[in-house]
């Protein structure tokens, strides 16, 4: 990981946020946030430290047009924006004798390394109408889109399928898009 103490706003925000530490049972956590700090460049670490003051927090990460910031366990993840595929929410309804008393809203992002990353969880009601990743995804589009207009933003079957099917080609459309030309 990099020496955030270079970068006082990005210390704050992660002390901000509990700060990063290492214990016992987060070292396989620290080596992904370490390998996530490793995706970015000198000069997008620049204008983060720039951007994270104005940053906006979106559930349980932290958005700029460079990249999201979120902590997991004292763990400081950056994802950059240029590395962003899929936005979308995830609900699981917790049933019991198949009755639904909870749901649990989750707001993924899919980076082109296949990973998945849980940007924030909400709780509902089992009979909840709400639906408040809806409401995170536009605001990330919002932050996003502008310089990163091929981002997929949402939930559809097609995406989810075209996701399993042909990652590499969901990827060359999202880049595609992203420099412009049309898929």
């Amino acid at each position: 990981m990099i020496d955030l103490s270079n970068y006082p706003n990005l210390t704050n925000l992660a002390n901000s946020l509990g700060g990063v530490r290492k214990a016992a049972l987060n070292k396989k956590l620290l080596e992904r946030s370490e390998e996530s700090w490793r995706t970015i460049t000198q000069e997008e670490v620049v204008s983060l430290e720039q951007q994270v003051p104005y940053a906006k927090k979106i559930m349980n990460a932290y958005v700029t047009p460079t990249a999201i910031l979120y902590m997991n366990n004292h763990a400081l993840f950056v994802i950059p924006t240029r590395n962003l595929i899929w936005v979308y929410g995830s609900v699981t309804t917790m049933r019991m004798n198949f009755i639904p008393y909870s749901k649990q809203h989750s707001l993924l992002a899919l980076s082109r390394d296949g990973e998945y990353h849980n940007l924030g969880l909400a709780t509902t009601g089992g009979f909840s109408k709400k639906r408040p990743c809806d409401a995170a995804i536009t605001e990330l589009q919002q932050v996003i889109a502008p310089s990163k207009p091929g981002i997929i933003f949402g939930y559809s079957d097609q995406v989810a399928n075209a996701v399993k099917s042909n990652f590499a080609g969901v990827v060359q459309s999202v880049d595609a898009r992203n420099n412009g030309q049309m898929m």
